[in-house]
């Protein structure tokens, strides 16, 4: 994808790789008509199928909602399965205080007690601030339903995997997988996002390529759009 947009505006193929991996499914907005078509032509001249519509066409998502337990009532109007695994990085600073330890201190002791020096063994005591950076995975399910359009958010640490009985694991990650895969088998017609089939596959985590939730809704607003026109 970035070697043809790279060829079609001109640019050093670097200069569109970030483009390509995130636009999830929209290369370019706000363009002329006339801007728009061309780049449709030329992305079709390295065998990429495109199109250019107006803003007005594409889906508007519905708010997602919060759900926390399983309802086996969704799978009826299930049109798509979105899964993304998002890294949140956090940082704490904390006060201490640094100085010589114990053992140091009874050395310290020792010197003076043997030569009359007070040589003191590992510095003297002081508090500084220390900053520690933590980076946990966090998982997200959105279910979109039709008839009328509604999204469900499933939140992997805040959720009630109780449904899955004598199944249900010691961690959360297993559990949401499970989850995902019941989905996937009680309703296989409903479309299922890169996130969804990075995890089903058992590929690396990391390849799923999500920054943030922004990064899931706009793949889920071309998904939709793509139903739209099929249907």
């Amino acid at each position: 994808m970035a070697k043809a947009l790279a060829a079609v505006r001109k640019t050093p193929v670097q200069d569109q790789v970030a483009a390509a991996k995130s636009g999830w499914g929209f290369l370019a907005e706000n363009l002329s008509a006339e801007e728009a078509q061309s780049l449709v032509d030329g992305l079709s001249r390295f065998g990429l199928e495109s199109a250019s519509l107006p803003v007005s066409s594409l889906v508007q998502l519905p708010e997602a909602r919060p759900i926390g337990r399983f309802d086996p009532t969704l799978a009826d109007q299930l049109i798509l399965i979105a899964t993304a695994g998002i890294t949140v990085t956090s940082t704490n600073t904390k006060t201490i205080k640094e100085g010589p330890s114990a053992g140091q201190k009874v050395l310290s002791a020792a010197i003076l007690l043997g030569t009359g020096l007070p040589i003191k063994i590992g510095g003297t005591e002081r508090t500084v601030e220390k900053t520690q950076t933590q980076s946990d995975r966090v998982f997200y399910l959105d279910l979109l339903c039709k008839a009328p359009l509604r999204r469900w958010r499933v939140d992997a640490e805040r959720f009630d995997y109780s449904f899955l009985k004598e199944r249900k694991l010691y961690q959360i990650f297993g559990n949401f997988k499970l989850l995902v895969d019941d989905l996937v088998k009680v309703v296989p017609g409903a479309w299922r996002n890169h996130g969804t089939k990075v995890l089903l596959a058992g590929k690396p985590l990391q390849t799923m390529g999500y920054d943030s939730l922004a990064d899931l809704e706009r793949e889920t607003r071309w998904l939709l759009t793509l139903q739209t026109r099929q249907d």
